[in-house]
């Protein structure tokens, strides 16, 4: 499939501006770049990508090796890498982080966002703003906001056709005890489990299933273990894009200028590459046998019922202020107040 690079030679070109003639004045700098995805996943394509406009636009000096698969830990032990200042990069969920910014557990609120567009202008605008101050205020510098996409449900044991079908699954779920009250009100035996124990746990029955992105799915081959899929869409899941905010304070304006470009371009490239996706992968998993339904209207529509009230405490928790602030932002963008 081809991909439009709508950004990369506008993007190139002002990075080359700001550093083009001042390359021989940056610092050689060998650096990491983290993160839980194979390497042909958008995020990691994504992060290939900025790494080789880092590597170019600083005359060779900053080399970044970008490192898949959860090779340098999971994501808490990365995130507090960053924190540290041992680890330079890293892109994934920034759910590890709820003890610290508890307004990151507005993430799994299921059916806040209508589209990916939709999502994508509340995270560029002032709740991203609101996030990215508190993640630095931990030790956390925020480049972007990734396409992880919208989490649909997989299972082995049966279609899951009704809400009624889902009771007594035991699904493995993000480490969020929103999303765990979500499930766990919806029937389902909800549990969470770390990202690298998954596919093993779902190959020998130890969950019936999970729910995760599609596109996720299809690179981690979670189709040679789930045979059931459901076209939920019941939430709506970013990716951080991050550098350790003690490695950003060490470097230049220069240098700062030439990554938040860069940064730039590659979260829209990575978006735009996530969106092109998800149809081959969809496709992909339906091919290597995966059978796939939805929920009716009518179904979804208990969901919507049964979730609130099992969830309220947590929305408490997150703040009144911010989720005010989230749901101002949501309503403006569906107004076409934002665009």
């Amino acid at each position: 499939m081809k991909i439009k690079h709508i950004f990369a030679m506008a993007v190139i070109s002002a990075v080359g501006m700001v550093g083009g003639a001042q390359a021989q004045d940056f610092k050689a700098r060998n650096l990491r770049f983290g993160h839980g995805m194979a390497d042909n996943h958008p995020a990691g394509l994504a992060a290939k990508k900025f790494s080789a406009e880092m590597l170019k636009a600083t005359g060779g000096k900053t080399k970044i090796s970008v490192i898949a698969n959860q090779a340098l830990g999971p994501d808490p032990q990365m995130l507090g890498a960053l924190q540290g200042g041992v680890q330079e990069f890293y892109t994934g969920s920034a759910l590890a982080m709820l003890g610290q910014v508890k307004e990151l557990g507005f993430q799994d609120v299921p059916f806040l966002f209508e589209s990916e567009a939709e999502a994508h202008a509340v995270f560029d605008g002032p709740v991203g703003d609101y996030l990215n101050d508190k993640l630095s205020a931990v030790g956390i510098h925020v480049l972007g906001w990734w396409e992880n996409g919208f989490r649909h449900i997989t299972n082995s044991r049966r279609p899951v056709n009704t809400l009624a079908d889902l009771e007594g699954l035991k699904l493995r779920t993000q480490p969020n005890p929103l999303t765990l009250d979500a499930f766990k009100a919806l029937g389902a035996n909800a549990s969470p489990l770390a990202w690298s124990e998954l596919f093993v746990a779902l190959e020998t029955k130890a969950f019936d299933g999970q729910e995760n992105p599609i596109v996720l799915m299809n690179t981690q081959r979670f189709y040679e273990v789930q045979k059931y899929m459901t076209l939920s869409g019941h939430v709506y899941s970013p990716l951080i894009f991050a550098v350790s905010k003690k490695f950003w304070d060490g470097l230049t304006p220069e240098e700062q200028q030439l990554m938040t470009a860069a940064a730039k371009n590659a979260t829209a490239y990575q978006r735009e590459l996530t969106a092109g996706e998800v149809d081959v992968a969809l496709k992909n998993m339906k091919d290597k046998g995966m059978q796939v339904t939805r929920f009716s209207d009518g179904d979804l529509q208990k969901i919507r019922d049964l979730v609130p009230p099992a969830i309220a405490p947590h929305l408490e928790k997150i703040g009144p202020e911010f989720m005010n602030l989230l749901r101002a932002e949501i309503a403006a963008v569906r107004s076409g107040k934002k665009s």
